[in-house]
């Protein structure tokens, strides 16, 4: 099963928590076990699995990223690059496997913008 999760961002650069859309789609698959793919189709976005964050533990990553692309040749490119577009998991009772305290977050480094996720689950 393919689904689309439509993404409205409101920022320049933002992190979005998308876990529970996520989830829904798995569950709505009907498929037990198997393995979910998930993936950004936007050369200036991208998807990250980590720790839960609060607003004022938000990552960092504009520092953390201009770092490694000091000379600011197309950024948000680099940056989505970085980050990766795709994200694979494993689907156990009907959810995707994550750590106690992980979250799967969309990234936006060109907003604001209309985007779209797609979500892959099999078996």
């Amino acid at each position: 099963m393919i689904a689309k999760i439509p993404i409205k961002t409101g920022k320049q650069e933002e992190a979005l928590d998308i876990t529970d859309e996520v989830q829904r789609v798995i569950r709505a698959s009907g498929v037990r076990e198997g393995f979910v793919i998930i993936y950004v189709p936007h050369d200036a976005a991208a998807v990250s699995i980590h720790r839960a964050l609060n607003e004022e533990e938000a990552p960092k990553l504009d520092e953390m990223l201009d770092a490694v692309n000091p000379d600011r040749i197309a950024p948000e490119y680099t940056k989505a690059a970085l980050v990766a577009p795709t994200e694979v998991g494993v689907v156990v009772d009907g959810k995707m496997v994550l750590g106690e305290d992980q979250r799967i977050y969309f990234y936006e480094f060109d907003g604001p913008k209309d985007r779209v996720v797609y979500v892959f689950v099999g078996s």
